[in-house]
């Protein structure tokens, strides 16, 4: 491809504060002000478990835990910001946690009904905003028509050079469980059965990953997240059930192993078991919080409905950013993570709009 435009291999930065403050104080404290209720007592009824708005505060949240992963994975001198290495992972799990919780309360709320034009709806929001943000890469790298044709339908973002964004790995895998979710369940009446089945899916995605394809951690360490997801939602009476129970118990067992694994993983500790089992224990927090927090954060929210524009187009803004500008002060870092932000938030109405018409002709 041609590169029209030169993106640094790494992000040189005057000053580190900035984005520390940022990272470990600002962020944390507007997650901690979205918890407008705190309490070991019952203060949720059961309808209210994991909502459509915790839904996308929680996705909000984990995508600017994304956003700044990736900031810090180019940083030239990153201090302590090298934490942040290693919990991106882990805010994916909590992507597939929820879309695999939301898959299966669809299907015990519309039963046979969700599967009127499921895969063509689920493509179609995944896919489209991929295509309308690799037409924006497109502008940047200038690619010849077939270049462009190859790297949309092999699911690769156009870009100049080679880098960790090359392959949109969790484009490729939240299709493989979308697909895998309608041949599990849309075939089989018996949950169980499609549960295992999904369950043996899930096995064959880490192994072909894993020992096939030699794909690094990433690709499949929070794979069985999505079918925790599953679990949860099947089954979440019982769940709910001892976690009311014994929750003043599972909250601090489940934050200390985290703590101690997480740690472990930051300290040299990256086998692909290691970080799956970090991944579980973070995706465990969530049933429990929502037994014991009410949660309400327009800004987090509002994140959470581009979630999949954001992932998408951040890493060019990173890019182009220190193509163009220099670093004088600290600020480049808040600056691209605001404007991945707000550009995602632009992209996704747009795609929302042609999504609501593509949708209207099925």
């Amino acid at each position: 491809m041609n590169t029209i435009f030169y993106f640094p291999k790494e992000y040189n930065v005057s000053s580190v504060w900035p984005v520390l403050i940022f990272s470990f104080i600002i962020f944390p404290a507007l997650i901690i002000s979205s918890i407008k209720k705190f309490s070991l007592k019952n203060i949720q009824l059961e309808k209210d478990q994991i909502s459509l708005e915790d839904s996308l505060i929680y996705r909000g949240i984990a995508t600017v835990v994304v956003m700044i992963h990736h900031y810090s994975l180019r940083m030239n001198h990153p201090d302590k910001m090298t934490y942040y290495w290693y919990v991106g992972y882990l805010a994916v799990s909590v992507f597939f946690f929820l879309s695999g919780y939301s898959s299966m309360i669809q299907l015990n709320l519309k039963g046979e009904k969700i599967w009127n034009h499921y895969l063509i709806k689920r493509l179609i929001r995944l896919l489209i905003p991929f295509w309308v943000t690799n037409l924006i890469y497109a502008l940047f790298y200038m690619p010849s028509p077939m270049q462009f044709i190859k790297a949309t339908l092999s699911l690769k973002q156009v870009r100049g050079t080679a880098s960790e964004w090359s392959i949109v790995w969790f484009l490729a895998t939240i299709i493989f469980f979308t697909v895998l979710f309608w041949m599990s369940f849309r075939f089989f009446h018996n949950k169980k059965y499609s549960l295992m089945l999904f369950a043996a899916g899930t096995v064959l995605l880490v192994v072909v990953n894993k020992f096939v394809l030699g794909h690094d951690n990433y690709w499949y360490n929070s794979s069985f997240a999505f079918g925790s997801g599953l679990l949860y939602a099947q089954y979440k009476e019982v769940f709910n059930r001892y976690i009311k129970r014994y929750k003043t118990l599972i909250m601090p067992v489940v934050i200390i192993c985290l703590s101690i694994v997480f740690m472990a993983t930051t300290k040299g500790f990256q086998q692909w078991w290691i970080q799956m089992i970090c991944s579980e224990l973070c995706i465990c927090l969530i049933p429990v919080l929502e037994q014991c927090t009410i949660l309400s954060s327009a800004l987090f929210k509002k994140i959470g409905t581009a979630s999949w524009e954001i992932f998408l187009i951040h890493p060019l803004l990173y890019s182009a950013y220190y193509s163009v500008f220099n670093d004088k002060y600290g600020f480049s870092g808040i600056i691209c993570i605001l404007t991945g932000i707000v550009i995602g938030l632009v992209i996704y109405q747009f795609d929302r709009k042609l999504i609501q018409y593509i949708n209207r002709c099925f």
